[in-house]
């Protein structure tokens, strides 16, 4: 039994450093000048310095941010609005008409068909459409979203949102779209904060579809799309590299840390079936 705790202890503790190390090099890189990150790394900022957040908002990161903030929010909220419609839907006609199970079994098998494996034809598909930019970008995360979600609003509705709601809303007079933004829409409140969190996690820090959909223009560039040529740019000058990783993680950690609250309920009953 003893060994068994070293071990988890030593487990938990090379968990820490793998998170820890990282984030300590990335925020104290980001206030130091490039030449004492090249000579002293692991050190702290001798000395403390703001010109790298200068010098990257100057070359123009503030542009890329809010093209990511626009395609995380709106994504997000279509996200949130169309896809519980779904599932409320599914659930509630599933068991008494197969269709609905169809449907529900094609729409979630998408998890399990690789990005790789349509990566070509969809690029060469959206570019004959002419939705190489950032709407067609929005039309794709709202696709990609799909599977998961709905695995998880379908989840979570068949455990927590019984179907008496229904009937007694359709007693107080309310039709089906009443019932559905009066009565269901604020009990999915838990499973709303997860679906936000874990999405807005994929679509900010998301590269490949942004670098598939986005590269030709660079007015259009996101904000992992900036820091991806930007180091490029200047391959020899870390710190504004560094302060623009700063920036990116420390604006969605701030909408995680208001959500986090309602992720493990909702993400527990979104999976029971």
């Amino acid at each position: 039994m003893k060994a068994r705790k070293i071990a988890v202890f030593t487990a938990l503790v090379a968990g820490l450093l793998l998170i820890f190390v990282p984030m300590y090099l990335t925020l104290t890189s980001s206030f130091k000048e490039t030449a004492q990150i090249s000579g002293d790394f692991f050190g702290l900022p001798n000395p403390f310095t703001l010109s790298n957040f200068e010098r990257v908002l100057k070359d123009g990161l503030s542009t890329h941010f809010i093209n990511s903030g626009i395609i995380t929010v709106v994504s997000i909220a279509l996200i949130i609005l169309v896809i519980p419609m779904a599932g409320y839907a599914l659930v509630r006609h599933m068991q008494r008409k197969k269709s609905y199970q169809l449907i529900y079994t094609l729409l979630i098998i998408g998890i399990f068909v690789p990005f790789q494996v349509i990566m070509l034809p969809l690029t060469n598909l959206m570019g004959k459409l002419n939705l190489s930019n950032i709407p067609g970008l929005i039309i794709l995360y709202l696709t990609f979203a799909i599977p998961q979600t709905l695995f998880l609003y379908t989840g979570y509705i068949r455990s927590v949102v019984p179907a008496e709601l229904d009937e007694a809303a359709s007693i107080d007079g309310c039709n089906p779209i009443q019932t559905y933004f009066k009565i269901i829409f604020p009990v999915l409140k838990p499973m709303h904060a997860t679906v936000l969190i874990i999405n807005a996690l994929w679509i900010w820090n998301d590269f490949l579809l942004p670098l598939l959909m986005l590269n030709r223009n660079k007015d259009s560039w996101t904000l992992p799309l900036f820091q991806y040529n930007y180091q490029g740019q200047y391959f020899s000058d870390f710190g504004p590299s560094f302060a623009s990783y700063v920036i990116g993680i420390v604006a969605i950690l701030v909408v995680y840390l208001i959500f986090q609250r309602n992720i493990i309920s909702g993400m527990a009953n979104g999976a029971i079936k």
